[in-house]
């Protein structure tokens, strides 16, 4: 029969505490870098916002000039494209 896995116990939690706050305070001893990370991190998740949302809105365009030649449908599609593209 399969044994089952036994999960690790944590004999002195104060020391694995301890070891954990060193690990992941090593790299943010220093407030300026911590700074320098977060400025740069925040400038390439705003950019990679601006540009996700760029290429999902062309995609919608893009979509929507599919429909344009469908009989019923053609028009509202229409309206939305150009709806779209005058609020850009």
């Amino acid at each position: 029969m399969e044994e089952q896995k036994k999960k690790p116990t944590i004999k002195n939690p104060k020391e694995v505490a301890k070891a954990l706050e060193v690990l992941f305070a090593s790299d943010y001893i220093d407030v300026k870098r911590l700074h320098w990370e977060n400025f740069v991190r925040g400038m390439f998740f705003g950019a990679g916002g601006v540009i996700g949302a760029t290429i999902f809105i062309a995609i919608i365009i893009w979509f929507l000039s599919i429909f344009d030649s469908v009989p019923v449908i053609g028009p509202i599609f229409e309206d939305a494209k150009t709806t779209i593209e005058t609020k850009q």
